[in-house]
């Protein structure tokens, strides 16, 4: 009788240990394997599933962030485009104008004063597309020192926005005052030239043979000084020329974003992003290796055991 009732015992012991080893859980393998495992090694498979976790949310929001990033990009790629077609035009309307003058007079001034108000209007809608274009960039930037912590540059970068804006602000001022200047002077010449026939033939003379009288000449600056009626033979041909220069730098500028926009427009951010994107997608691969090594090591040495 006693004998039946150790083998019992033993018996239910046995069954109790197998029961008790076909329940524990991976991370309690990781607990008995102390002999195997160091107590980082331990930590790291308690922690990484978790950590992989964040990562993976933290590489879609880098690379969806960057997607945006491009999106606006292109936004203001288009709207350059825009702006530099208008400088195209601005510039094509100063060259005739200094090119007519000699035989259209008058309209030699309307197509000056519209090249001058047309690249006014270039130059004011680039400087705003540009400072929008950084608010978004700044904005961007943010959000991935959000995911990316990086040193805190704030304050500089607070500075130099402020400057950027005020220095943006002057030139936007500056560039309206001297339209508006050469508008009225454009028009009180307009007046003039139709208003004194005597006066617009003198001002053909000078723009064509640059020989007028003392007298003459004293009338024609007083009257159409700072316009294209005023101006010698010499002086249209190095206007002409600037004109000609411009209009050169401005088709480039526009052959520049069309081809660039024809590549994606893909912004240097966005690259950078991306970048980073795949640099953390090659550590989490390595971390997800040496978390599977970590687990092959606890079953091997459990099957050992």
């Amino acid at each position: 009788m006693l004998l039946d009732n150790q083998a019992e015992e033993e018996s239910e012991a046995g069954v109790g240990l197998e029961r008790d080893e076909e329940d524990v859980p991976l991370c309690e393998d990781v607990e008995l394997q102390d002999r195997d495992l160091s107590p980082k090694e331990k930590r790291f498979l308690r922690e990484f599933p978790r950590l992989k976790e964040d990562l993976k949310g933290n590489i879609d929001k880098l690379r969806a962030l960057a997607e945006d990033i491009d999106n606006t990009h292109k936004k203001f790629t288009k709207a350059n485009i825009v702006i530099n077609s208008t400088a195209v035009i601005s510039d094509a309307m100063s060259l005739l104008g200094l090119a007519f003058a000699p035989v259209t007079g008058g309209a030699s001034l309307l197509l000056s004063g519209a090249g001058q108000v047309l690249a006014a209007a270039a130059g004011v809608t680039s400087i705003v597309s540009g400072m929008l274009e950084k608010s978004e960039n700044k904005k961007a930037q943010a959000q991935a020192e959000d995911i990316l912590p990086t040193h805190d540059q704030e304050d500089r970068e607070e500075e130099v926005n402020r400057a950027d804006y005020a220095t943006a602000a002057v030139k936007i001022a500056y560039d309206g005052v001297n339209v508006l200047k050469g508008a009225k002077k454009n028009i009180r010449a307009f007046q003039k030239f139709r208003a004194d026939p005597h006066l617009a033939s003198a001002s053909k003379r000078l723009l064509t043979t640059g020989q007028v009288s003392s007298r003459s000449s004293r009338q024609i600056q007083k009257a159409f000084g700072g316009t294209t009626l005023a101006m010698t033979k010499n002086a249209r041909l190095r206007g002409g020329v600037m004109s000609v220069i411009s209009l050169g730098l401005d088709c480039h500028a526009l052959s520049k974003g069309w081809k660039h926009l024809k590549e994606g427009a893909r912004a240097e951010l966005a690259e950078e992003l991306r970048s980073e994107a795949s640099e953390w997608e090659r550590k989490l691969t390595e971390l997800t290796q040496y978390y599977e090594s970590l687990q092959q090591k606890v079953g091997t040495g459990q099957s050992t055991a």
